[in-house]
């Protein structure tokens, strides 16, 4: 069991090993999708165009992407907000179709997977039984879109201890789990006015309903309520792990890591991050790094154990 106060800080990295793109390449598959026909046919400018988009605000928004040539699209929206809901929709478009069961848990797979760090971390939370389970000092922050990690934990305790849905359901409220970009809709466990299966669908209207829970930077409203729940978390952890993270000043701003009272130990991975970069990051924000190309499982067992 996790006794520490622990928070975990997810960047698009961290959902990476099951499947999902990076920030950067959701970037460019939205701008293929954009710019490349299929049989003929603009797959997602023809989904765009049903879904209530003229044509002339797909244009303009194809456009703007092809040059714009940003870190992310939600780093995009934040500056072009008039494309709010073009870009909502096109993230969900386009994101939905990697939500696969299946690889959270390896089915087809004949050996085992090494970058499971999901369920390196789920026998970490392991206990004898679910109430004990209850007591595991953990809240997690993400980034990312994905209900992939959420989905993972609920349907592993579950079978893990053959507990009914809203057994499971009671467990997990002792783990705060904070979407700060909103998600693809709540799952069917989770308290929320809309919420939808971890699964692929072509229901076009399903898509539009989950790109509502979308929220981007430029909605600053929502934006302060929810990193000042986060920043209260952080206040009470001992350790805090940034995984998958891409280290941007604006998010790392956000989150308040240098207004914390607490004196929290701070770890990141640093996959696709150079010597210099991570040194930077270090000096400037307190994150303690171990070189370049430390991936999720070689932090956690290599270096900072949870």
């Amino acid at each position: 069991m996790i006794m520490d106060n622990t928070v975990l800080v997810l960047g698009a990295g961290a959902s990476m090993p099951y499947g999902f793109p990076s920030g950067r390449e959701l970037f460019f598959i939205i701008k293929k999708g954009l710019n490349i026909f299929t049989q003929g046919k603009r797959i997602v400018w023809e989904k765009l165009r049903t879904l209530g988009i003229k044509d002339k605000e797909i244009i303009d928004f194809r456009s703007a992407l092809n040059y714009a040539d940003s870190p992310s699209v939600d780093a995009f929206l934040e500056h072009r907000s008039e494309f709010s809901e073009v870009g909502k929709l096109s993230i969900a478009l386009i994101l939905i179709p990697y939500e696969d069961e299946r690889r959270l848990f390896n089915i087809d797979g004949s050996a085992d997977m090494p970058s499971s760090w999901y369920r390196y971390l789920m026998d970490k939370l392991n206990a004898k039984d679910c109430d004990e389970f209850k007591y595991n000092k953990l809240s997690v922050i993400t980034f990312n879109y994905d209900r992939s990690w959420e989905h993972y934990l609920f349907t592993a305790l579950k079978n893990r201890y053959g507990i009914t849905d809203d057994e499971c359901t009671e467990s997990l409220s002792f783990i705060p789990i904070i979407h700060v970009h909103g998600s693809l809709g709540s799952l069917p466990w989770q308290a929320s006015n809309y919420s939808r299966p971890y699964e692929k669908t072509n229901d076009l209207s399903e898509i539009q309903k989950a790109s509502k829970q979308i929220i981007v930077m430029s909605e600053k409203e929502e934006y302060a309520s929810v990193f000042h729940t986060v920043f209260k978390l952080m206040e009470k952890a001992s350790k805090i792990y940034f995984l998958g993270f891409g280290y941007h000043n604006t998010n790392l701003r956000r989150l308040g890591i240098l207004n914390l009272s607490n004196k929290a130990n701070k770890f990141g991975t640093s996959v696709g991050i150079g010597n210099a970069e991570w040194r930077s990051i270090s000096d400037t924000w307190g994150i303690t790094f171990k070189g370049t190309d430390v991936d999720i499982l070689s932090l956690f067992r290599d270096y900072f154990p949870l």
